[in-house]
């Protein structure tokens, strides 16, 4: 009887000691499976827009200036339902040796420097694709980012209910219907918990006093919360499956490796380190088309106290302000 006791201690034992081996190559396997975001996929290009033409010898390959250790940039944007011109765009900037995440949301309406009939940062993606996307932001940051992140409403509905859902506190009772978008919002003021389809409904609410500025107020609020839920215990250990699942539903240039590495990088970030801004300019009308104008000096002077990613400061020849009496400073 004692015998057989120690056997099955030893096989008990053995089953552990094997399981724990498992675990930890698993885990070794996967740390070093992870890599940085470094560089630029989709238009090669890295480092800081200028308009000047650099004077070069025949053969001699332009230096470019690369970007500070441990800083990466990506662009983040949400695509409409119908149309798919990019209903949200936001640059976030994440800064792995500091501990600090900042969004810098852009607004849809944005006046872009161009020649094309739509001169709004949101019909970038839908008339040149993702390229072109990349380039008219560069336009107004003075620098490219390492990569972009598109997501689509169904995309992010999943990814939220995966992770339990978001309470928060709303302002106002919200109503608005849009069946042309398929598009149903009723929601009631005071804090509650949404699943995933009502914090996307809340989100895509723009019916308020200052239009798209507000509703990028409130976008930001629920990011807030929707990072603090998403960085919850219970949601830390479901990285690899929420990773899956944000590999599933938007259209990325960031591989497998990188987004175990940034999830894995980001949850070691404070909330009170996530902060948010909103490009300084103002509401305009041109042509009869409303747009929001960028005053250029603010505009700079953000980017380089808060965004640049460079080791020298964005300058006016990196970026393209169209500039009318409205925008006009000083």
């Amino acid at each position: 009887m004692e015998k057989k006791r120690k056997s099955i201690k030893k096989i008990i034992m053995f089953w552990f000691i094997l399981t724990a081996a498992i675990v930890l190559i698993a885990s070794i396997a996967l740390r070093l499976s992870m890599r940085a975001p470094e560089g630029n996929n989709t238009i090669n290009l890295t480092g800081r827009v200028n308009k000047d033409v650099p004077i070069v010898t025949e053969n001699e390959p332009i230096s470019e200036e690369p970007p500070k250790k441990n800083i990466y940039t990506f662009l983040v944007a949400g695509k409409d339902k119908v149309s798919d011109n990019t209903d949200t765009i936001m640059l976030v900037r994440l800064d792995i040796g500091n501990k600090n995440i900042r969004i810098l949301n852009i607004p849809r309406d944005t006046m872009i420097d161009t020649d094309r009939k739509s001169k709004k940062i949101n019909s970038s993606y839908v008339i040149g694709g993702i390229e072109q996307f990349e380039k008219d932001v560069a336009s107004l940051t003075g620098f490219y980012v390492n990569r972009y992140v598109l997501f689509d409403i169904a995309g992010v509905e999943r990814i939220i209910d995966e992770i339990g859902g978001v309470y928060i506190d709303i302002p106002r009772n919200m109503n608005y219907e849009d069946p042309t978008q398929d598009l149903y919002i009723h929601l009631k003021k005071g804090y509650q918990h949404l699943d995933g389809k009502q914090a996307v409904n809340l989100a895509r609410f723009r019916n308020y006093p200052e239009g798209d500025i507000d509703r990028i107020a409130m976008q930001q609020k629920l990011l807030i919360e929707l990072a603090k839920q998403a960085l919850k215990p219970e949601n830390v250990l479901k990285i690899p499956e929420l990773v899956a699942i944000v590999k599933d539903n938007v259209q990325t240039d960031i591989d497998m490796s990188e987004m175990l590495w940034l999830a894995n990088e980001a949850k070691n970030i404070p909330l009170s380190s996530i902060e948010t801004d909103i490009v300084p300019g103002v509401a305009s009308t041109v042509d009869n088309l409303s747009y929001w104008l960028p005053y250029e000096n603010a505009l700079l002077d953000l980017i380089n106290s808060r965004y640049n990613p460079l080791d020298s400061p964005i300058t006016v020849n990196d970026i393209s302000i169209v500039e009318f009496s409205a925008n006009r400073e000083g």
